[in-house]
């Protein structure tokens, strides 16, 4: 017999066993659970679990807070009902005294014929749309940048006290948001995906973009000038980019003639142009506010949003404790820098030269390329503890600086309609400035027979006329108005004042003059409603008796 190479004599071949050959195990392993995958790095699951758990109430929380609002609208919100409920030739006319374009109210004169024209039931097409955002939003940042900023950019899209406020709001500014979603998937597209479809796609939301607000051509501007940029490197993808935003050019031609007629008519008289003031006034309206909690939620964004720009790849290898930066940033956020602080920029530059007002809302076009520069940031971050931590944190901030305002009052309308149930049919109500009408007007019922009319020209109240407003408003004598009003009331009808602090055009010292003129010829006016600090749309109400006899 042979030893073996251990020594040991081999096994007679009676006594062998034979073993098949193990076959390879095709199951799919099972995936680690929840509370596992929280905790793989830390080997502590439960405090991450609970983190996780905080998130998603938080997100819970910011969907259902979108559903929440004051009963009445203010102004813009009353106005844009006011148009909505119009037949659409009328519906047109109106928006070339208002100064917008089409798309919005168009959605919303369709949403109003099937769930009527109540608060609640205007908002929810706003709060609808803010909704559906955050799922689409996941989907595009997904598929461009991963699971990891996917997440923390729905937090942060859903806890963001401005898109709280806005997806509340019976205005446009949820659809815009929902728009630079589908923008920036059709962008993506086109970069990836040569032919005519991508172009297309990218054409009809720059279309939609164009439809829905004006500020949406300062978008197009950045798109374009990147496009440019990019010739000479990736001409290719540039051409189909500039061919995108053609078709876009496109779609909007139909409107061409209407916005040359509210160009030459219409404008912003309502505020003073802030040229690049219109920077901080974007970051002011993206924390929610000016108390402490709003400022350490803006810090934190900007300080978030300048790690996302600069991250180097390398920021997020496995077991990395550091984050590391790197200059100049990729060139995927320079773009999202260029479309959020290049759109702002665009948008001062165009302030200052045509003399154009700004409002904190129009930054809407430009809010989600912010967001995602901090989502990349908080996806920087090192450490699964440490970023979930940290998203936990800026949600509860910006939730914190929400909730408070949801119920807080945008108008005093409503206490000004309830005061004019006192009203006898056929007394005259006068709204200086005519701003403070269209949110009253619809609380009012016909059935009343008030005569509802506006300073100067004693329109009726239901709408605001923007057509060569200033030159309108200080082109008849307040006394000429209380005149007019007078002679409009008689001597049996009671004469009701809407008057309110603030308003630049026309000016408070124009609408207490229409009062003295009045209080001269009625005698002293009975204060009924004062202006109420807390809200944001003040009014005051006083109140003329008939002629005695």
């Amino acid at each position: 017999m042979t030893a073996s190479p251990e020594g040991a004599q081999a096994a007679p071949p009676a006594t062998r066993v034979h073993q098949a050959p193990a076959r390879p195990d095709r199951r799919t392993p099972r995936r680690p659970g929840l509370w596992t995958r929280l905790g793989e790095r830390s080997g502590q699951p439960w405090p991450l679990a609970a983190l996780a758990v905080v998130l998603a109430g938080s997100v819970v929380v910011g969907v259902l807070a979108r559903f929440v609002a004051p009963p009445e609208l203010w102004l813009d919100e009353a106005q844009s009902v006011a148009i909505a409920s119009l037949p659409l030739p009328d519906l047109f006319a109106a928006l070339e005294q208002d100064g917008s374009p089409p798309l919005y109210y168009l959605l919303l004169h369709a949403w109003t014929s099937v769930f009527g024209t109540s608060a609640t039931a205007v908002r929810a097409m706003s709060a609808v749309i803010g909704v559906l955002t955050l799922p689409l939003a996941w989907h595009v940042a997904r598929r461009l940048a991963g699971r990891r900023v996917a997440v923390a950019l729905v937090v942060l899209l859903a806890t963001s006290p401005f898109l709280i406020r806005y997806s509340s709001e019976t205005r446009m500014y949820a659809l815009l948001v929902l728009l630079t979603v589908l923008a920036a998937a059709a962008g993506a597209a086109v970069l990836r995906h040569p032919g005519p479809g991508p172009v297309i796609g990218l054409g009809v939301v720059t279309g939609a973009l164009l439809l829905t607000h004006m500020w949406a051509f300062h978008v197009a501007a950045v798109a374009g000038l990147l496009a440019l940029a990019a010739l000479r490197s990736r001409r290719a993808v540039a051409l189909r980019v500039l061919a995108g935003l053609a078709v876009g050019g496109l779609l909007f031609s139909p409107w061409l003639l209407s916005l040359l007629v509210q160009l030459a008519h219409t404008g912003t008289p309502w505020a003073a142009p802030p040229a690049f003031a219109v920077l901080p006034m974007a970051l002011e309206a993206w924390r929610g506010g000016f108390q402490v909690r709003d400022h350490v939620l803006g810090t934190a964004l900007l300080l978030l949003a300048f790690i996302g720009l600069l991250a180097a790849p390398t920021a997020r290898r496995p077991g990395a404790r550091t984050v590391l930066l790197a200059v100049p940033p990729r060139p995927s956020r320079a773009v999202l820098l260029a479309m959020s602080l290049g759109t702002l920029l665009v948008a001062g530059a165009v302030s200052a030269l045509s003399g154009t007002a700004v409002a904190d809302r129009y930054t809407s076009v430009a809010v989600l390329a912010f967001l995602a520069l901090a989502a990349l940031g908080l996806a920087a971050l090192p450490g699964t503890g440490v970023r979930a931590t940290g998203l936990v944190l800026v949600a509860g901030l910006g939730l914190w600086t929400s909730l408070p305002g949801l119920t807080e009052p945008r108008t005093q309308a409503g206490e000004v309609a309830q005061a004019l149930e006192d009203a006898a049919p056929g007394d005259v109500v006068v709204f200086c400035p005519d701003q403070l009408g269209p949110a009253v007007a619809r609380l009012v019922p016909p059935e009343q027979r008030l005569d509802l009319v506006v300073y100067p020209d004693l329109r009726p109240a239901d709408r605001v006329d923007w057509t060569d407003y200033e030159a309108r408003m200080n082109g008849t004598p307040s006394s000429a108005v209380a005149a007019d009003v007078l002679r409009r009331a008689g001597d049996g009808s009671g004469v009701w004042v809407v008057t309110g602090p603030g308003y630049r055009v026309p000016s408070t010292q124009r609408c207490g003059g229409l009062v003295d003129a009045l209080e001269r010829a009625r005698g002293t006016a009975e204060p009924v409603v004062t202006p109420d600090p807390s809200a944001e749309e003040n009014h005051r109400l006083d109140y003329l008796a008939p002629v005695a006899g």
